[in-house]
């Protein structure tokens, strides 16, 4: 330095040397005397930005790559380093725009055009070798991340493409696309506070009606319909994008007002969405999944006009095809009702079952747990809460039931939770480890590992409990995940919901899913899928017999004193009056069941199978007379 005073290189490497010692006004000396020397430079000016961010000098870092970016326009990194500060500093539009001018510069811009042509062709594994190289070259880049996070959630790796978003957003935090990305893998493996946490970044990030959409949707995934109708008003507030944004409002809106029990707003917002967006029937079919909706006949008329209309989108006829076909059942004309019950339900095209894989499924369950296989459970924590699960069918009563038990002063109710199906999503890829298919692989874990991945659910449903000694989660398919379930939750009630098949497969077939249960739009799958279901019950009532309490849903109708009775004595707890009188308890359900818990218990929907037993052959011989014998009673 003695013989060079004003050589650039040296002064930044005395600069960051006395930085490095925490000499932080000495090192800024020798990197503002640099700029003194070369006030023109953008590297001297980065070089005193790049120490300012080091030293957590966020406004002087921002000051100096600001410059150095006016200097050369094209210093990628410096706006990256920008947007990164920018987003610290709250300052979220600057942020946005930062990260827009390093995208214009982007020095991978080539290698990310080879990763399209490969992802075109199919390539995969060529695609993430290139997207490899490029986080090698610059770190966390966005575009590299997205590949490689979608090619890790293709194959179930939802915690790895979780990992691999969340290390970009460390770096470019501003990328919008990256974190909305983040959001929906988080909602994958059931970590639903976060993706909250993450979707009100994204309001801040962008302001706008659909950043505040996601958020309400987010909430509305962990039952907290007050901040979701909330945020929903915002966005609707804020509404300056395409009609099909505004449709997909008002039906939300609809949905959620209906959930709260503003039965005639929540029919203004889905008349708003028909307005709104004539070609889209989920206006409709929301309409007619109110209790006794009474449509007009200009009502059926557009209805049918678009449920008919081929140049539609096939989904929206389906969904204004069921709500048609609802529409001649208030009318009681239950022939013309089920033509459009299979008009929609044929409208589905895009469902895939295969009941011979099911039974492979089925069967593979039976063989694997066994009363040995089984033996071998967790040690659960003394103290903690204990999970009551309600299983079956869909349509079966469960949203009912779940009614009643949360009423009881020692019972709350959460939500249907995918915390278990994820939980055992991560079991299997651990149980990889061994060689081994799930559910096989159960047999590897010790109790301790067990007790782990019991502790593990409850750490992950604890955000959704208020404290009391039991919590509900239901989530019919976990009929499933019983033996499971016996094994990391032995201290676990489980119910089962049972509902004579012909008036469940009539209920599931004149559904419309928003998602799963894709054996609910064909008869023939309907019977295999309830065929199955009944051999996995009989199967854990032979091997781990009285885990599992049956709760008839004509029972539950006919005689709920004695039933509730019974099933709190099941449970270990008193009955309480106030449970026979559930529905006053006004809290708020989210589900394709929502018409049935608004009133008192009534007799209405058992037989209603009875209106269509002439369309009703083909769900009778899949179930056969063996299943049909077992409801005779009934």
């Amino acid at each position: 330095m003695r013989d060079e005073p004003n050589d650039l290189t040296a002064l930044s490497f005395m600069g960051s040397a006395c930085l490095a010692s925490g000499d932080q006004h000495k090192a800024f000396s020798y990197f503002e005397k640099a700029i003194k020397i070369a006030p023109n430079s953008y590297q001297v000016h980065a070089d005193l930005a790049y120490a300012a961010m080091r030293a957590k000098r966020r406004e002087k870092a921002a000051q100096h790559f600001e410059i150095a970016t006016k200097l050369n326009p094209d210093f990628y990194q410096a706006w990256v380093n920008l947007s990164k500060l920018y987003f610290e500093m709250e300052r979220f539009t600057d942020a946005r725009n930062s990260l827009d001018q390093s995208e214009a510069c982007d020095p991978m811009e080539a290698d990310y055009l080879d990763i399209h042509r490969a992802m075109q062709e199919k390539a995969h594994g060529k695609a993430e070798k290139i997207a490899r190289s490029m986080l090698d070259k610059v770190p966390g880049h966005p575009r590299a991340a997205y590949v490689l996070a979608h090619l890790a959630g293709t194959v179930g790796a939802y915690e790895q493409a979780t990992k691999i978003l969340k290390n970009t957003l460390d770096l470019y935090p501003a990328n919008y696309w990256t974190r909305q990305s983040l959001i929906q893998y988080l909602e994958k493996i059931g970590a639903y506070i976060p993706a909250i946490i993450e979707a009100k970044i994204l309001t801040k990030l962008r302001p706008d009606s659909h950043s505040w959409l996601i958020l309400s949707q987010t909430y509305e995934q962990t039952g907290q319909y007050e901040d979701a109708l909330n945020a929903l008003d915002k966005a609707a507030e804020l509404i300056a994008e395409t009609p099909e944004l505004q449709a997909t409002i008002d039906q939300t809106r609809g949905h959620l007002l209906k959930i709260h029990g503003r039965y005639g707003e929540s029919e203004q917002a889905y008349r708003a969405c028909i307005a709104n967006s004539p070609g889209n029937g989920a206006g409709w079919w929301g309409l007619a999944d109110f209790e006794n909706f009474q449509f007009s006949e200009d009502d059926q008329t557009s209805m049918l006009m678009l449920a008919d209309d081929y140049s539609a989108d096939q989904d929206q006829r389906c969904l204004a095809a069921f709500a048609l076909a609802k529409a001649y059942e208030q009318d009681h004309d239950y022939e013309m009702a089920f033509h459009w019950f299979q008009k929609a339900n044929s409208l589905r095209t895009d469902i895939f079952f295969d009941p011979n894989k099911n039974q492979e499924f089925c069967d593979l369950l039976c063989a694997t747990f066994t009363p040995d296989m089984l033996q071998a459970q967790a040690t659960p924590e003394p103290e903690g809460p204990t999970p009551i699960f309600i299983v079956g069918l869909p349509r079966a009563g469960s949203t009912l039931l779940e009614q009643i038990l949360a009423t009881h002063s020692k019972i709350e109710s959460t939500t249907a939770f995918t915390t278990l199906p994820s939980l055992e999503r991560r079991i299997t890829i651990k149980g990889n480890e061994f060689g081994a298919r799930y559910p096989m692989s159960l047999e590897y874990f010790s109790a301790a590992d067990l007790s782990r991945f019991g502790q593990s659910y409850l750490d992950e449903t604890a955000v959704y409990r208020s404290g009391k000694p039991y919590f509900i989660d239901r989530l019919p398919p976990n009929f499933e995940r019983i033996g499971l379930i016996h094994k990391i939750l032995p201290q676990a009630i489980i119910i089962d919901v049972r509902r004579h098949p012909l008036d469940c497969g009539l209920s599931a077939y004149t559904q419309h899913f928003v998602a799963g249960h894709d054996y609910s739009y064909n008869m023939d799958h309907i019977g295999a899928y309830y065929n199955g279901y009944l051999q996995i019950m009989d199967h854990w009532d032979e091997v781990i017999s009285d885990k599992v309490i049956l709760v008839h849903y004509e029972q539950l109708i006919n005689n709920p004193a004695d039933t509730i009775q019974n099933l709190f004595e099941y449970i270990g707890i008193p009955f309480e009056e106030e449970c026979l009188n559930f529905h006053t308890n006004h809290r708020a359900v989210g589900t394709a069941s929502l018409e049935q818990v608004p009133g008192p218990l009534n007799k209405k929907r058992i037989g209603r199978w009875h209106n269509y037993a002439d369309n009703l052959t083909p769900l009778m011989d899949a179930l056969g007379d063996t299943t049909l014998a077992r409801f005779d009673d009934i």
